[in-house]
Formats: structure tokens, C-alpha cells, sequence
């Protein structure tokens, strides 16, 4: 029966061992950096792609908006100068027709001031309509028509409409003290001349006169219409942009058998029927509404969503966009040869890795050949050993502590052999059998008189604790089988990485195998020996 020392890992398996973890820390780099890196390409195009969405709706907005803007500005500048004359209703619709004409994105533009005039100019298709109220008649509401400035009817109700208590005039005095710089949108409210939600760009104005007044301004836009607006802006060949409250409801136009109070224009995000949004607005919700673009699952297809507030000073009424993570995936496999380059440069410091392992074990791979006793092939290794004689690889040894000649244990016997391994380890490697002598007769190690196999195995490990240090088992393979009814013991020594010093008494010596000889070296002589790198 054949047993090892210590369990020692040959070289094979060490240098196995080290190929297989540098095998599986290129693998685990690769796999790590194509994943991280993968994921970090995906979210930043997927950001990047957001982004460019949302600002691409921003700008549709920006679009519907701005003309809105620049003509508030511009009347608020002439009430300021005084030029509006809520008592000349013609002379006021006239400068206005031509300027709504080219704003088609306003429903109607509306004055309110402090003494309880109003006026709105609106149109019906090729009709404009102006309604106006004066302090002279409090109750009475005028209705007049207008085709291409030119007055065609006029309907008086008696019907109050009090200006001062309009939701539109209430926020204008409210927000405004002097004359206003910029316009201020309102969050969306019924419009009471046409009964649909709409949008307000409101300014608010004193002007120069003996008997300064303060006057609002309205200019409307159709909810609607900026949700069409919206709703046609691309966002790639699957993505969806809608309009919400910043919070929880979805803009949806309802329609006045399903109006009611408190349920005009807004759905609750559950009830949207398109998937994309409900499941964008639930995800957004989930995750703490997120500034940055997020993403979410519906039947396993991923998403990616984003939301802003229209306008800065605005934050009541926002935009969104719901993209399909296919969309972009081809700007992903686009930048796929980058992390194939990165994923080659870790394979190619593997291989140098695996390089340097090679190196680094080149005189035990060198020596490999002499290191041949297979636990299943002992006597034909053992035998095939002898055959070959000693040499500057192979040393015989008639017992391990007997001497022969005296027929006592001699430590001189144990610290003989105990040279040779010393010298195998601080040079090529190599291999003592004990119970050969140096005829190459089999001989056994009857004399060295072991009770049993486990007992020489702990004298063995007893003297490299002793006199080695047991660090440097590692590099050593003790076998132990029968030939002929002889017992033989084989130890193979690999070469070992760093110095082995052979300690006898209070002595440290240094070995290395010259021919089939062990020399001791001197501490100069050991110096040069390790420099040279042998």
C-alpha cells in the first residue's frame, strides 16, 4: 500500500492550480467588466436617451409656448402706455384679431382690471367673439361677432359676470405688485366660455395714468391641444410622452359625460389605460420619484421612463416619457467592440499571467521527467529508476537512521541523505530511494526497524521539522511500497522558490547538487548562486 507525506501538492498540481485561478480571474474580470460595464453603456444611453426625449418635448412645449409669452409681453407693454381702451372695444379687437390670427395656440386672450371691466376675444371658427362687461352695467354681459374686423351681431344677457372673482384675475393680483416682468402660468382650470381645461399665461400691470389702474392679462391654451402637441412629439417608434400633476393623476381628456367636480381632466395613474404610462407612473412612485431617468418591467420587457416639471417656476404640471428599452438597444450593441477591447486586453494579461506561472516553474517542469513514482505503478517506476542509475537526479540509500556497520542508528546516516534533499530542492529537483544501495540492489529498510508504516512516516516528519522546517514539505512526496517483500521508501524533491538551509546542531547549512555529488556552499559562494538566478 502506497501513502503520501503531508498530502503534498506536486508541481503539476500547483502549477495546475494556479492556472486554474488565473483562468478563473480572467474569466470572473471578463464576465465582470462585460456586465458592469454593459450595464453602465445601457444606463448611461438609456439616460442620455431620456434626456434627449424629455428635452425634445420641452422644446415642442417651448415652441407652443413662446409665442404665448412674447405677446403677453408685448400687450402688457402697450397697457402700460396706455394704449388699451377698455371703452373702445372695436379699436381693442382690431389690434387683437391680427395677433391671434397668427397665435393659434391661444384659445382666446382675456382682460380683467380694477374697476370691473373685462373683456375676452375668442373665435368660433371664422367668427371672433369678444364678450365685455363695464361698471356701468354691472349685470349685463355684451356678446359681439366680428368677420374680418368688422362688427356683424351683438347679443346682450343679463347674466352678471363678475371678473373680480375669476380664478385667473385672483392669481394675477395675487402674484403681481407693480408691473409684472415675466408671465406666470397657471395650472390647468375649467375655461368658462368654451368648458375645457386650459392653461393660462397671466401678467398683471398699473397703468400711467392721473387715476392709475391695475390690470390682468390672460392668454389661454387649450390643455388639449398641448396634449396633442405632446402626444406627437417623437420619442422614438414605440415611446409614449404624456402630461400629469406632478404627483399621482395623468392628464387625460374626459369627456363631459364623465366630468365631474373634482374629476375633469385628470385620471388617477391606475386607471390610464395605456400600460406603459400606468406602469411608468407606478414604477416612479415606487422608487421615491426619481429625478433621473428609472427603469421598470412589463411582461418582461424593460422600460425606460423620465419625468420633469413643464416649466421651472411650474412644477403643478409636468411632462413624461416611457421608452422601450429595445428602442435604444442597438446604440448598446453599437458600443459593444469597446468592451470586447476590454475584455481582450484582461484575456491578454491572463495569458501573461499564465506566462509568468510557466516561468516561474520552469525548472520543475524541466525536472519533470525524473519525478515519476505513480502510486498505481510503484515497483515498475521504482525499478525503472534503478535501472537508470545514480546520477545528479537520483540518489540511492541503503537505510534511513541504520548503520550498517556498526548495526546501530547513527544521526549521521539521517543527516547524509537529509543533505541530498536539501540539495534537490536548492537545484533541480531530483530523487532519493532508501533501501537501495549503491549498487542498485533492492535491500530493504528492515534495519532501520519502523513498528509500522505510520511510525516511519512520523520519524520522517520529525526530521524535516527538525532540521528543514516543515514549510517545505510542500516540495516534497514520500511513497512507500514493497518490492520483492522489500520494503522501499522514495521521497521526491521538487525544486523549491526561495533558499532551504539544512540546520544540524546549531548549524545552517547550505546545499546544492554539483553531479551526483551535494555541495555545501560558503555564504559568499550561496550569494553568487542566487544571483545567478540557477
Amino acid at each position: 500500500m502506497i501513502k503520501t507525506l503531508l498530502n503534498p501538492a506536486g508541481t503539476r498540481q500547483r502549477l495546475l492550480r494556479d492556472l486554474i485561478v488565473v483562468i478563473l480571474l480572467t474569466t470572473g474580470a471578463i464576465t465582470a467588466v462585460t456586465l458592469i460595464q454593459g450595464a453602465n453603456i445601457r444606463n448611461d444611453i438609456a439616460q442620455e436617451h431620456i434626456r434627449q426625449n424629455l428635452r425634445a418635448t420641452s422644446d415642442a412645449i417651448f415652441q407652443f409656448y413662446e409665442p404665448v409669452r412674447n405677446n403677453a409681453l408685448l400687450i402688457q407693454k402697450w397697457g402700460v402706455a396706455g394704449i388699451w381702451q377698455m371703452d373702445d372695444i372695436a379699436s381693442i379687437t382690431a389690434k387683437l384679431i391680427p395677433m391671434m390670427e397668427n397665435m393659434p395656440q391661444a384659445a382666446a386672450v382675456k382682460f380683467g382690471d380694477t374697476d370691473g371691466r373685462s373683456y375676452l376675444l375668442t373665435a368660433n371658427e371664422n367668427i371672433w367673439i369678444t364678450r365685455t362687461v363695464t361698471p356701468k352695467r354691472p349685470g349685463v354681459t355684451t356678446w359681439k361677432q366680428w368677420v374680418n374686423g368688422q362688427l356683424i351681431d351683438t347679443r346682450v344677457e343679463e347674466k352678471p359676470y363678475d371678473v373680480t372673482q375669476r380664478f385667473w384675475y385672483k392669481k394675477g393680483l395675487s402674484l403681481t405688485s407693480g408691473n409684472q416682468a415675466d408671465v406666470t402660468w397657471l395650472p390647468p382650470y375649467m375655461l368658462d366660455y368654451i368648458d375645457l381645461p386650459g392653461l393660462s399665461a397671466i401678467m398683471a400691470w398699473t397703468s400711467e395714468e392721473k387715476d392709475p389702474l391695475t390690470s390682468v392679462l390672460a392668454l389661454d391654451v387649450s390643455v388639449n391641444d398641448l396634449f396633442n402637441r405632446i402626444s406627437e412629439t417623437n420619442v422614438g417608434p414605440n415611446g409614449t410622452a404624456f402630461l400629469f400633476d406632478g404627483d399621482a393623476s395623468v392628464y387625460h381628456p374626459v369627456s363631459s359625460e364623465k366630468r365631474t367636480e373634482t374629476h375633469q381632466f385628470y385620471l388617477d395613474h391606475t386607471e390610464v389605460e395605456a400600460p406603459d404610462v400606468r406602469q411608468a407612473m407606478g414604477a416612479w412612485h415606487a422608487k421615491g420619484k426619481p429625478t433621473d431617468a428609472f427603469t421598470f418591467t412589463i411582461e418582461g420587457r424593460t422600460y425606460w421612463a423620465g419625468v420633469q416639471p413643464i416649466t421651472a417656476d411650474t412644477r403643478e404640471f409636468w411632462i413624461g416619457v416611457v421608452v422601450p428599452q429595445s428602442d435604444f438597444l442597438q446604440k448598446v450593441l453599437e458600443r459593444r467592440w469597446g468592451i470586447l477591447l476590454i475584455g481582450l486586453i484582461i484575456l491578454g494579461a491572463g495569458f501573461v499571467m499564465a506566462g509568468f506561472l510557466t516561468w516561474k516553474y520552469r525548472h520543475q517542469l524541466r525536472d519533470m521527467p525524473n519525478q515519476v513514482i505513480r502510486d498505481a505503478h510503484f515497483e515498475d517506476d521504482v525499478r525503472r529508476l534503478i535501472a537508470r542509475g545514480e546520477g545528479s537526479s537520483l540518489e540511492f540509500k541503503s537505510t534511513m537512521r541504520m548503520n550498517l556497520k556498526t548495526d546501530k542508528n547513527d544521526k549521521n546516516i539521517e543527516i547524509a541523505w537529509l543533505k541530498t534533499v536539501v540539495a534537490f530542492m536548492n537545484t533541480a529537483g531530483g530523487i532519493i530511494a532508501i533501501g537501495v544501495n549503491d549498487d542498485g540492489e533492492i535491500v530493504g529498510t528492515a534495519p532501520d526497524g519502523f513498528e509500522s508504516e505510520d511510525k516511519c512516516r512520523l520519524h520522517f516528519r520529525n526530521l524535516m521539522n527538525q532540521h528543514i522546517g516543515l514549510e517545505f514539505t510542500q516540495y516534497l512526496h514520500l511513497s512507500i511500497g514493497t518490492i520483492d517483500g522489500h520494503t522501499v521508501l522514495v521521497i521526491e524533491c521538487e525544486r523549491a522558490d526561495r533558499p532551504v538551509f539544512l540546520l544540524n546542531k546549531k548549524d545552517e547549512s547550505f546545499y546544492v547538487r554539483s553531479g551526483p555529488s551535494s555541495l555545501s556552499l560558503t555564504m559568499r559562494q550561496m550569494l553568487k548562486y542566487l544571483g545567478s538566478g540557477k
